[in-house]
């Protein structure tokens, strides 16, 4: 996650305020105006575990026979994928992070009925012992994402919902003009480069791999300050990151059309407890109506909002709008 943020909240439908935001009950649809006051949680027809401090936290690596070597990343899919009406949800991790942070979500998704897996770019998660050249940028990382969707897409016979956090959220983007979707999932987004106003962020050097943040940092960048349950495992299974990859996020870099991903049925979730540095006030929700998605707060959530109570509250929320989403 080359972008950085405990526990989950109501959700804020600040995205109500954007011109070409989308309806989380009817995606791609305009919503009418409505005082975001009076509707301070979506409806969350699946049922939201928002006191689930244990949600995501069962951190494992693939089983045997769950985990597919596709070029030079990867896919992990923890239970069976089979063909569906409704297309799959296609998780991606930002940096220094492995499809390993997605557990909690990809085991929610199953059993809610969804398909779901979670891509490995090269040189993270199960893929670090690789190794990882300095040199790789998110077009790399979006090359390996692109390969994950095509292969999901072949089992399930839809292609899926790209969801990426952090500079993952980037990575996706990238990805949704290599390979078809069916709409997009931003968690915590990094911004595209030519995001109007974008805050650049002070670049690393790249002559060598970043390495993954320390406990302290973590704590800040990640969780808020607010230590979790599992933040020595969660610390421990961080691996290096490429700085030509962050860069490309810190230097604004990689630009992004938004013009075909705005006929994608899409979805950005802000975490309130963020670094403001990477982070400004207000920039997750210009993030948001640049792709033209419809943007939801979590006011408590931390940056790494995939796990405990935020975890479950946004799990729930994700499968909500997925509900909706048109069927083949």
């Amino acid at each position: 996650m080359g972008d950085n943020g405990a526990a989950g909240g109501g959700a804020r439908h600040t995205g109500d305020r954007l011109r070409r935001g989308r309806s989380l009950g009817v995606p791609g649809c305009d919503r009418p105006r409505h005082d975001a006051r009076r509707a301070s949680r979506p409806h969350l027809s699946a049922g939201a575990r928002m006191t689930d401090a244990a949600f995501g936290w069962r951190l494992r690596d693939p089983a045997p026979g769950e985990f597919f070597r596709l070029g030079k990343g990867g896919l992990w899919m923890p239970h069976a994928v089979q063909r569906a009406a409704a297309p799959p949800l296609l998780f991606v991790p930002g940096g220094y992070h492995g499809a390993w942070c997605y557990a909690g979500y990809l085991d929610d998704c199953a059993a809610a009925g969804i398909a779901a897996a979670a891509a490995e770019p090269r040189g993270h998660g199960v893929l670090a012992a690789d190794g990882l050249h300095p040199g790789s940028g998110l077009a790399d990382y979006a090359a390996d994402v692109a390969e994950a969707s095509r292969h999901l897409a072949s089992l399930a016979g839809t292609a899926p919902v790209l969801v990426g956090h952090s500079l993952g959220a980037l990575v996706v983007a990238m990805a949704a003009h290599l390979a078809p979707g069916s709409g997009l999932v931003l968690l915590a987004p990094s911004p595209p480069g030519n995001l109007p106003d974008a805050q650049p962020v002070p670049p690393v050097p790249e002559d060598r791999l970043r390495p993954p943040p320390s406990r302290a940092e973590a704590l800040a960048r990640f969780f808020g300050g607010v230590r979790p349950r599992g933040l020595d495992a969660w610390c421990a299974r961080l691996c290096p990151e490429s700085p030509r990859a962050l860069n490309d996020r810190y230097l604004l870099r990689v630009g992004v059309d938004p013009a075909p991903l705005r006929r994608l049925p899409s979805l950005c979730i802000e975490a309130g407890r963020e670094d403001p540095a990477r982070h400004p006030a207000g920039q997750d929700e210009a993030v948001a109506a640049f792709y033209g998605a419809r943007h939801l707060l979590l006011p408590e959530a931390p940056h790494c909002l995939m796990v405990g109570p935020a975890g479950a509250e946004s799990a729930a929320i994700i499968r909500a709008w997925h509900a909706a989403l048109p069927r083949s």
